[in-house]
């Protein structure tokens, strides 16, 4: 079996590289390319292919590998360039990015990382772990067309997420290489919020609203100056008088204050205590001291009329 490698695809890279290091970048890469390797660097050929046009997968490989070294350091750098603008292509194409779930968008990955290989198994291994998730990918047998696809696969996940999260500074991402299989580690991280300027307002959270300025009506001013006082003066002492405006707006049962009842039971407990003392002050009349003998037996006798009636 033949290992192949689509044209539609160096044709995409190709185009990719001119967006990003211009012209002169693919005037360079035709100079220093090897000979074999001429026709396949030619973006005016690729242009000219037919959609289901391929090359041989050696040939595909030795070429992208090049190219990273020519416009990179040979670190990958330039191929996740690459796969990080043409995977944001293919996410935004139909729809295929999720808003809000990293792992689904990076499940659609697949078919942009497998579709460009032809009569290639490829692997694609997608798990969820507690900080994160893990991608397995690889070329099955082919470790150079591993290589390749480890950097594109680097640069899509870096897309996947600007595309699912809005903004790429919330997961750290790493790699490594063993034999046939790259394996990506994408670990989540808290991201802190950004440090306000001295000459930025506060964010809305730590403003005061603007009500707590104001200062109180003066209806709320009396109730909390009457209310104060009704907790300090004793209950002997005579209240303050309170306005006609909030005396006559509060019920008639509560204009009564404790002093005027306790008032109340006072004044009638003084006036009914004259009484009681004009009681205690009657003297008992002293007896009378009895008559001499001769009083009693005059006043015992009988008048002279009724002497003379007898004899």
């Amino acid at each position: 079996m033949t290992h192949r490698l689509r044209s539609w695809f160096l044709r995409g890279v190709l185009e990719a590289l001119e967006r990003q290091y211009g012209t002169t970048a693919l005037a360079l890469l035709t100079e220093k390319v090897p000979r074999r390797l001429l026709p396949h660097a030619s973006l005016d050929r690729l242009k000219a292919s037919a959609a289901l046009d391929t090359i041989l997968l050696d040939d595909g490989e030795e070429l992208l590998l090049f190219i990273d070294s020519l416009l990179g350091d040979g670190s990958g750098r330039a191929l996740e360039a690459v796969g990080h603008e043409l995977a944001s292509r293919a996410l935004h194409q139909g729809g295929v990015a999720k808003f809000g779930d990293l792992h689904g968008t990076v499940a659609r990955l697949q078919a942009f990382l497998d579709h460009p290989f032809v009569d290639t198994p490829t692997l694609f291994e997608l798990k969820r772990t507690d900080l994160g998730f893990s991608l397995t990918v690889g070329v099955v047998g082919r470790p150079r067309a591993t290589r390749v696809l480890r950097h594109l696969a680097v640069g899509a996940v870096t897309a996947a997420e600007r595309s699912a999260r809005g903004n790429g500074s919330g997961l750290k991402l790493s790699s490594d290489l063993v034999a046939d299989r790259a394996i990506l580690s994408a670990q989540y991280q808290k991201t802190d919020p950004p440090q306000r300027g001295e000459s930025e307002p506060p964010p809305t959270s730590v403003r005061r609203p603007a009500t707590s300025l104001r200062p109180p009506s003066l209806s709320q001013e009396v109730e909390r100056i009457l209310s104060s006082h009704k907790g300090q003066v004793p209950l002997t002492s005579r209240p303050t008088p309170m306005p006609s405006s909030y005396r006559a707006s509060q019920p008639s049962i509560e204009r009564i204050s404790q002093p005027s009842i306790e008032r109340t039971s006072q004044s009638s407990i003084e006036r009914a205590s004259p009484s009681s003392e004009r009681t205690s002050d009657v003297q008992r009349v002293a007896r009378r001291s009895p008559p001499p003998d001769g009083a009693l037996e005059r006043s015992s006798s009988p008048p002279p009329e009724l002497k003379r009636s007898k004899g």
